[in-house]
């Protein structure tokens, strides 16, 4: 199966908020990380992200998390969006803490700790504005697939 027909194959319909509230979460366990330069921090959201995107998102804690708890408080959606482009933006935090964890692991923590504040960043852009360049670039990229750009 190529990348194409997998990633359609497990794009489904989300909860805007669910997808920030991940995002905040992140924000916050990578920036306590940072400031105690503590990297089992790092570790634990690298381990989230990459089970939930090695798994195909049926082990996601954030989801469940979301599901189960927070959406109590908040109630149900009104409105549901594609969590393609949502996922993406996970697939490239999971990669970015995936690095830093490997700099950290391997005697480079300044490194590992500029990707973990690069990373912190972006998850707190989407969190706090909606603004989320992961989405943005996928967006970006069927687009010029649908162009036969690339």
């Amino acid at each position: 199966m190529s990348f194409t027909a997998w990633w359609t194959s497990v794009s489904t319909k989300v909860d805007p908020r669910a997808p920030r509230f991940g995002q905040a979460v992140t924000t916050v366990l990578l920036l306590v990380g940072l400031v105690l330069w503590e990297a089992w921090f790092v570790y634990l959201v690298a381990g989230v992200l990459v089970l939930s995107v090695a798994s195909g998102w049926r082990l996601d804690l954030y989801a469940l998390l979301w599901r189960h708890v927070a959406i109590r408080f908040v109630g149900r959606p009104t409105e549901l969006e594609s969590a393609a482009p949502h996922r993406f933006a996970k697939l490239l935090g999971a990669t970015g803490t995936t690095f830093a964890s490997m700099f950290i692991l391997f005697g480079m923590p300044i490194v590992g700790f500029a990707i973990v504040f690069f990373v912190a960043a972006l998850a707190g852009l989407a969190a706090t504005t909606g603004i989320c360049i992961g989405c943005r670039m996928y967006r970006q990229v069927s687009y010029l697939r649908r162009h036969e750009v690339v």
